[in-house]
């Protein structure tokens, strides 16, 4: 099998030269780099990435550690993927959590963990948990480079990628009390979702300037999922206080709601308008009646999260330590003028 060696004795050039060569061809003149590759292609030469790695201590890998599964994650996932396989770089996917039990999978990560992965740095999506807090504390001490993606962490040294869910909250507000909503609830996902907090926290804030309290019995617990959002909701319906307007974690939790409210005779949105959050293009724009959400600028979010993890292993310094991508507010069918109840 041809080694580094050969190459350079058929291009008459340098060892050290190939090797500048292929680490970065451009470093080369011209017409060395065209020596070497017509080389290496009458030798049939392919690196040996494992011998790089090995004298550079750098493995072009990039790990993922992540809570779950779900159409957020995959597609960002795609182009966190996509935008490291263009400097020619791969991913790892490390669950958090176990996507059965939901009970954390690498609570104890620590750096030794990280190290035989051989990874050159993390994106890391975390939870609002103690655990994934210990996380985070021992990717400090790693002494590798990483970005925190999808929670905001009030912590300016950080790098940061994350969705302004916080002003999705109050936009979703201000929809709907601008149809004259008075009434409110808001469906949970899971309150250890960075997300879900965050959009909770500003829907209730934009509601308390107008005056609207949301009490506990408006908010119903759930997942994010539209099974159990369907279960929980049908089994409260008859006691949840009136209400006209409601404002979903996700599409799914409010495809959940719809099914149960229709099953107790509320039709959307003569009696109820309700926003859920994802604009899930498989489903959204197809329910009865059409869904208004929130759709994430997943694309520019993922390959963002990318762009910045493959700036710290190269040692380069960003230009912000915090990027906010704010979702886009899609109005449908779903939602509409507070209901008359005087005239019924």
């Amino acid at each position: 099998m041809p080694n580094q060696r050969d190459v350079a004795t058929l291009a008459n050039l340098s060892s050290a030269t190939v090797s500048r060569y292929l680490s970065d061809p451009a470093s080369v003149s011209p017409a060395a780099a065209a020596r070497i590759q017509a080389a290496i292609d009458e030798l049939g030469y392919h690196v040996d990435y494992s011998a790089q790695c090995l004298k550079t201590g750098k493995y072009n890998h990039i790990g993922i550690l992540a809570p779950g599964i779900g159409p957020f994650y995959w597609e960002v996932f795609s182009w966190i993927q996509w935008r490291l396989n263009e400097e020619g770089y791969f991913s790892t996917l490390f669950f958090t959590r176990d996507v059965n039990t939901l009970d954390h999978s690498y609570g104890d990560m620590v750096p030794p963990f990280l190290k035989k992965r051989q990874l050159d740095g993390v994106v890391f999506f975390p939870l609002l948990s103690r655990e994934d807090d210990t996380i985070l504390d021992n990717l400090a001490s790693w002494n590798h480079p990483f970005v925190v993606a999808d929670r905001c962490v009030d912590d300016p040294g950080l790098f940061q990628a994350c969705m302004d869910n916080e002003g999705s909250g109050r936009r979703a507000a201000e929809e709907l009390l601008e149809r004259g909503h008075r009434d409110f609830l808001f469906l949970w996902g899971r309150r250890d979702s960075s997300a879900a907090v965050e959009r909770h926290r500003g829907f209730r804030s934009r509601l308390a300037e107008a005056g609207i309290e949301l009490s506990p019995d408006r908010e119903l617990e759930g997942e994010f999922n539209a099974e159990v959002s369907y279960q929980l909701a049908r089994g409260r319906m008859g006691s949840l206080p009136p209400f006209s307007a409601v404002f979903a974690s996700n599409d799914s939790m409010a495809i959940g709601f719809m099914r149960a409210a229709h099953e107790a005779g509320l039709a959307c949105p003569r009696d109820y308008s309700i926003v859920g959050f994802d604009d899930n293009l498989e489903f959204a724009p197809f329910t009865d009646p059409p869904l208004s959400s929130f759709r994430q600028p997943v694309q520019d979010f993922g390959v963002a999260a990318a762009s910045l993890i493959l700036s710290l292993v190269r040692g380069d310094e960003p230009d912000r330590r915090r990027l906010l991508f704010e979702p886009r507010f899609v109005s449908r069918d779903s939602i509409g003028p507070a209901p008359d109840r005087s005239a019924r």
